[in-house]
């Protein structure tokens, strides 16, 4: 059962895709004791002020698994796979199935960690998610906002397929999500400012 953590508490949710900048991150900075900060995947190299980690790779935690024990012992981690566990994650249930689990015992995959890592903001009971670095695509060469990437995580992003994901999550769900994400591609959700959504909620 994943529990309703932060109920009535918006959430920012910090993708790795290339809009994820320092300005960016002063931006959430500024709210971090009134809204709940989650990174995914190679954030926590940025963000040092998160509440929550979620990354579903078991290649992931393989890479960055001791890293980010040794960097935020008390931050508390997520994943869906056995791998996350052996750092200490806390393994959620991860299934097949269109838009968002309204299941709080399980998320629906979407193919990719943004996606997780959403429907546990709304497991959760969040009032607001904010989605930063959520590009769904390049941007100035770049697919993500660090250069390169380990050999063994080096893998071609199906964008499209990603996107059409986030397009059948359900419309009542997709009115409490607003994408701060700069020059992005996922449409699938109202576009908004960062520091505008942040100071109304």
């Amino acid at each position: 059962m994943i529990p309703k953590l932060y109920k009535g508490f918006p959430i920012i949710i910090a993708g790795i895709g290339p809009s994820l900048t320092p300005d960016v991150i002063e931006i959430m900075r500024k709210y971090r004791d009134t809204h709940v900060i989650l990174g995914i995947n190679d954030a926590y190299k940025i963000i040092d002020f998160m509440d929550e980690h979620y990354a579903c790779d078991a290649r992931w935690w393989k890479v960055h698994g001791v890293i980010i024990n040794k960097k935020y012992p008390d931050l508390r981690l997520w994943c869906h796979d056995e791998e996350g566990e052996k750092y200490g994650a806390i393994k959620v249930t991860g299934k097949n199935g269109s838009g968002l689990s309204t299941d709080p015992t399980y998320i629906h995959t979407g193919l990719n960690s943004g996606f997780q890592a959403l429907n546990l903001a709304y497991h959760w009971a969040c009032c607001k998610i904010i989605l930063v670095g959520y590009n769904m695509g390049g941007l100035n060469g770049k697919n993500h906002f660090f250069e390169g990437r380990e050999k063994t995580l080096s893998v071609s992003s199906p964008y499209p397929q990603f996107a059409e994901q986030f397009g059948r999550i359900q419309p009542d769900i997709k009115d409490i999500v607003v994408n701060c994400t700069r020059r992005t591609q996922l449409k699938a959700f109202r576009i908004g400012n960062l520091e505008e959504e942040c100071s109304t909620y």
